[in-house]
């Protein structure tokens, strides 16, 4: 089973009225043009805006759970016609047509763990992307990092309602991987009411923590020009206690 197929029930409640970088993806899509192209999609969360200001856009994730829930979003949205979703690991990539922009967002390809994977995905992301594409790449920074510290405590994430009554409350306890730069979560989903049991689904993910310099020769290693790096979701510059660490690179030429 995939990392996030036990948590994708949970998903789409605990990021339903996130938003905060969706600007960054629609003005550099409008500057792109489609097709456009994001990898770890998830359930869609910004598929569907992307689709309904008229892009064509491909979302790729590997966890069918999700992809599940992404389908049902767009479908409702009325904006599947815009959409595919396949389902395939990013290290193994292979589309059958070139893109103008793609993304990872929130982290996620963080969750690429080995120095093999890592390269491997981006140099199939930059073999699905014409030459001069963009690509955006977020990933966390002092938002993660701070959990370096607290190895063996548990953190709340936060508690919202489900549509039945019901609260559901996110719990995760960190631990400092002994082969560094990793850490390993574990996710403690709780669905309680006011004199019912708890009722628990726990899962496990692991994050890989870069650094600017790293990331920066894993792109261009890959085949990508980096033209710029940001330190959170209003593109001010990167400093090194920014929260996100946002990669805007170029596909060079071959």
């Amino acid at each position: 089973m995939n990392d996030y197929d036990a948590i994708a029930p949970f998903y789409d409640i605990e990021h339903a009225h996130f938003d905060e970088d969706l600007d960054v993806y629609m003005n550099f899509a409008e500057l792109s043009g489609g097709p456009l192209l994001e990898l770890a999609c998830g359930s869609g969360r910004l598929l569907l805006p992307l689709a309904e200001a008229g892009f064509e856009v491909t979302g790729v994730d590997n966890s069918a759970s999700m992809l599940n829930l992404a389908e049902q979003r767009l479908q409702q949205g009325s904006v599947a016609a815009r959409c595919r979703l396949v389902q395939q690991d990013m290290c193994s990539l292979h589309l059958d047509q070139k893109f103008r922009m793609a993304f990872i967002a929130l982290g996620s390809f963080g969750h690429v763990i080995t120095r093999k994977e890592q390269q491997q995905a981006l140099r199939a992301i930059r073999n699905s992307l014409v030459t001069g594409g963009r690509f955006i790449l977020d990933i966390s920074n002092a938002d993660a990092r701070y959990m370096e510290n607290l190895s063996g405590q548990v953190l709340h994430q936060g508690t919202w309602q489900q549509d039945d009554g019901a609260f559901v409350s996110h719990f995760v306890s960190p631990a400092s991987s002994t082969k560094g730069h990793l850490l390993e979560l574990t996710h403690f989903y709780d669905v309680h009411r006011q004199g019912k049991a708890v009722q628990r689904t726990t899962g496990s993910t692991r994050l890989y923590l870069f650094e600017r310099g790293e990331m920066e020769l894993l792109l261009e290693q890959a085949g990508f020009v980096v033209k710029d790096v940001y330190g959170n979701f209003h593109l001010e510059a990167f400093e090194n206690e920014s929260p996100r660490m946002i990669f805007l690179a170029e596909a060079a030429p071959q």
